[in-house]
């Protein structure tokens, strides 16, 4: 064999290697990174995947991205600390790429809460007072806390979101008109103003969604279904109310994956109010390493614009 072909086998050779050690490297900062298909879940642990085009990004090519929206709704899985760990890392890197121009809301907080919030952002109150406030429980203070002390720190306006639950729960014994009509201020104002008709498509989403996991019976579906609707309602409202006054601000928006999902809940809510609106849904999502996700089928169903996948709870993994 002449000198020559001996070359460009060993140029070839070298090339396919350095194709291999780059398929098993971490996405690079640039956000250029591996396109998947289907993957194990550790494999996609702790990595971020785009599901349009199906690629692994950096997360600095992830804020980067999603900064640019008005708002990052965040579809979570309650009380994981592998996740409301991973939304106090993007809540300090949005402030770090948009200071003064960041804003966070929560599910958790609920609209009569905000005086009390704004108390404790302000410096009027301290921590022990605003978590007495609002009646917090341990595991709030646990998971949640950190956010809200962060945007104590950095002067970051926090939103809150939610009707209260008190209300939720009187909705599925009485029915939403029977509540709404009832209200006086101040409490009318902890509710959406206007709730449209319930469509078929949210509907299903919900029976899909909960009722499924937590089978109800027949003559109180509606009213749960009710109850999910003056949530997300009220919480599409809360967030249109802000940005109505705060156009050019990028809001984190946490709230569980029902109300983030598939853009059938807050996200088409909020569009009814501001059908302008730029809005980037990111999912996360706890996998068992040995389990196979479908990142096709996930980007055809249009679960979300961009995953982040975590190991399972800690408890979940100790029982494995």
């Amino acid at each position: 064999m002449s000198t020559a072909l001996w070359r460009r086998l060993l140029v070839l050779i070298l090339a396919s290697l350095g194709l291999v050690a780059c398929a098993l490297r971490t996405p690079a900062p640039s956000g250029d990174g591996l396109a998947l298909s289907i993957a194990r879940g550790a494999q996609l642990q702790g990595t971020l995947v785009e599901l349009a085009p199906q690629r692994t990004l950096s997360f600095e090519a992830f804020v980067k991205a999603v900064a640019q929206a008005q708002v990052v709704a965040v579809g979570e899985e309650h009380y994981h600390p592998n996740i409301q760990a991973f939304e106090l890392r993007l809540l300090q890197a949005l402030v770090q790429h948009r200071p003064r121009r960041t804003a966070l809301a929560m599910e958790f907080l609920e609209r009569d809460m905000q005086l009390a919030v704004d108390a404790y952002l302000a410096g009027r109150s301290d921590a022990a007072t605003f978590q007495a406030q609002i009646k917090a429980t341990p595991e709030f203070i646990e998971y949640y806390f950190p956010c809200i002390q962060y945007a104590h720190q950095a002067g970051v306006p926090v939103l809150a979101l939610n009707a209260p639950r008190s209300l939720a729960r009187r909705v599925t014994k009485e029915g939403l008109q029977a509540v709404v009509q009832s209200l006086l201020p101040p409490e009318r104002d902890h509710v959406a103003a206007t709730f449209i008709p319930i469509t078929p498509q949210y509907r299903n989403y919900f029976l899909q969604a909960v009722a499924t996991a937590h089978p109800l019976p027949e003559e109180q579906i509606e009213r749960f279904v009710e109850a999910a609707y003056l949530k997300d309602e009220t919480m599409a409202e809360s967030l249109a109310a802000f940005l109505e006054r705060a156009a050019d601000v990028t809001v984190l928006a946490i709230a569980g994956r029902f109300h983030v999902d598939y853009g059938l809940a807050i996200p088409t809510m909020l569009r009814q109010r501001r059908p302008h609106v730029t809005i980037r849904r990111v999912t996360t999502m706890s996998v068992a390493a040995d389990e196979i996700i479908d990142l096709r089928k996930l980007a055809q169903e249009t679960l979300a614009d961009y995953v982040w996948f975590a190991p399972p709870r800690p408890e979940t993994r100790a029982a494995n």
